[in-house]
């Protein structure tokens, strides 16, 4: 995947392997949310791989570009975002014994999404989920998103307040609405699937922020409701309580970054993974 990572590309956004030359128990994958990259976990993936873990971060289709206003993320899908993280969780079964897959917002759906449907996932931890945007009940984000696809693409800005000085500085401060309801069709899968079939991972740790602005809260506890009806073992929640209004709570460049607060959870969810199936 760093073979993708051409002149176009922020060398700080490239995909980054944090290995220790052999494979290690447990394996982490750091999945960054729509138009961040890598970089996210600048901070967390050094403090994962001092735990004697091998740490893998690749580069998502078409972000980390230079051109913080370019325009490379309009035709992205759902198909192209499920393959290359595909291909990565594909990478990681070879650096170790049991894969751990973290992503944040729309990467959390990622998460979800090979939880319901990979039996070679040991533990899977979506943090803020975008099941539903913006607080919405799920049927009406639902089909905001759908109705996004049908009409012409839209940039819009992460915060209209900010546009171009909104954080982080190497992220895109926009958005093609195409792209973000290409990212919900993810999730609208693992919803239905979810109350139809048991999900496949080992274990799931559902991440939520109490104070998130940018999600339904309730519609990632709608799924983690599912799969505890089949596999009531395999699914627990964490809810931060004493965090700032804020989304992205791993970037250590967000608005309103507590990442003394939030790195020590996520780090210990996956220590805790069982090394053994």
């Amino acid at each position: 995947m760093q073979a993708l990572d051409d002149a176009s590309i922020l060398p700080e956004a490239g995909t980054k392997l944090h290995d220790h030359g052999q494979g290690t128990p447990i394996v982490a994958v750091l999945l960054h949310g729509l138009t961040n990259h890598p970089g996210q976990y600048r901070d967390f993936a050094p403090q994962v791989h001092a735990q004697g873990v091998n740490v893998f971060v690749p580069r998502l289709p078409e972000q980390g570009d230079r051109n913080r206003m370019t325009t490379r993320l309009a035709k992205l899908t759902a198909e192209e975002l499920l393959r290359s993280a595909t291909e990565a969780v594909d990478i990681a079964q070879g650096l170790g014994e049991r894969v751990v897959l973290l992503g944040i917002s729309t990467s959390g759906l990622l998460c979800a999404y090979f939880a319901q449907h990979r039996n070679d996932v040991a533990r899977s931890i979506p943090v803020n989920p975008v099941f539903a945007m913006l607080e919405f009940p799920y049927f009406l984000s639902r089909q905001i998103a759908m109705l996004a696809l049908r009409i012409p693409n839209l940039y819009m800005w992460w915060d209209p307040r900010y546009k171009m000085k909104e954080l982080p500085t190497t992220g895109y401060p926009r958005f093609p609405t195409h792209a973000l309801a290409q990212c919900l069709r993810i999730g609208d899968a693992v919803y239905d699937e979810s109350k139809r079939s048991p999900m496949l991972a080992d274990s799931v740790v559902m991440v939520t922020n109490k104070r998130d602005p940018a999600v339904n809260n309730s519609a990632t506890r709608h799924v983690a409701r599912a799969w505890r009806k089949r596999t009531p073992e395999r699914v627990q929640t964490y809810e931060f309580t004493n965090l700032p209004v804020n989304h992205d709570i791993i970037d250590p460049q967000n608005s309103q970054p507590r990442t003394d607060l939030v790195y020590p959870v996520l780090l210990s969810l996956i220590l805790q993974t069982p090394v053994t199936a």
